[in-house]
């Protein structure tokens, strides 16, 4: 497998610089506790040369914002100092494929290096890398049903996007792994589904989408509510936000995952038990066109969803 160059570029704290020196210490409180919160976008590259369309940016800027509110985060940038941010990286690194951008608010060294102590030090840095396709999108996911529990809000928030919280998922994922399976899904602490690691799960019953809501311990994904909205305005298929019952997920009639990089992939299979027919469903492969031609700029009602960085000279 070849290993895909590294970017050239990054943005630290309201510079793009080189990708070598976007750096934060050791012993900040972000790197050593992961004392921060953060934002996945993707950027898609439009057919016609328009440049690379920054997807639903002033959404995941706005959970930002939500998740620094939750651990009393002050940074020193507007949401427009950051979305310019996002633009200069991915023009300083002139990307001629899709991208995969993390925007990382983080807090830095306390007092003494304590990274305990109360600090009102925070910082920010921007990162691209080049992101193919989702894993799964073509052919769907083998998962099956964690052995761990998802965090819940009793013990550190799960609707907020922070680095800490994903200990949890990483556990999960790679008890997954070695277990044979591509992707797993946990229970929130009531035993009913939550989400996967690093993505919104939803099932089709009845002619109709359901997927957990924000109080069962899931991140409150974009991606997913996207897909909600397309659902309903261009299919005709309404989306219920309720709590899902694991043996529920047993006869759904399909089953997808959705997330920035998952985007919309199909669950073919859960503990060993197919889904449906156990290929992806007809409505899974309708949402993914349907969404694939929303990001790519080939549907003109959701245009206003995406911005336009240049990255290779257009006009």
């Amino acid at each position: 497998m070849t290993t895909p160059e590294l970017p050239t570029h990054a943005w630290l704290n309201g510079t793009v610089v080189d990708w070598d020196q976007c750096t934060v210490h050791a012993r900040s409180q972000g790197a050593f506790w992961g004392a921060n919160v953060f934002e996945g976008l993707r950027a898609y590259r439009r057919p016609d040369g328009e440049g690379l369309a920054v997807f639903r940016v002033d959404e995941h800027l706005a959970r930002l914002r939500r998740s620094m509110k939750s651990l009393r985060m002050e940074i020193a940038f507007s949401d427009e100092e950051l979305k310019q941010g996002v633009l200069d990286v991915l023009e300083a690194n002139r990307f001629e494929e899709d991208v995969h951008i993390c925007v990382v608010s983080y807090f830095n060294m306390g007092p003494n290096a304590d990274p305990l102590s109360h600090t009102d030090d925070a910082g920010v840095h921007i990162t691209s890398t080049r992101a193919p396709r989702g894993r799964g999108f073509e052919s769907g996911l083998s998962a099956t049903v964690s052995s761990w529990r998802r965090i819940s809000d009793d013990s550190m928030p799960p609707r907020i996007k922070a680095g800490a919280n994903y200990h949890n998922s990483r556990l999960a994922h790679h008890e997954a792994i070695r277990n044979g399976y591509d992707t797993t899904l946990l229970l929130n602490q009531r035993g009913s589904i939550s989400e996967a690691p690093g993505s919104c799960v939803a099932m089709l019953h009845d002619g109709k989408l359901i997927t957990p809501p924000g109080t069962s311990g899931v991140l409150e994904g974009i991606t997913v509510a996207t897909i909600g909205e397309l659902a309903r305005r261009e299919l005709g298929i309404p989306m219920e936000r309720r709590e899902i019952d694991r043996t529920e997920l047993y006869t759904a009639d399909e089953i997808f995952v959705a997330g920035t990089l998952a985007e919309i992939a199909p669950v073919t299979s859960l503990d060993r038990i197919p889904v449906g027919d156990g290929s992806p469903g007809v409505t899974v492969r309708k949402l993914q066109e349907l969404y694939d031609a929303v990001v790519r700029g080939q549907h003109p009602d959701y245009r206003h969803w995406s911005t336009i960085a240049r990255t290779t000279g257009e006009k």
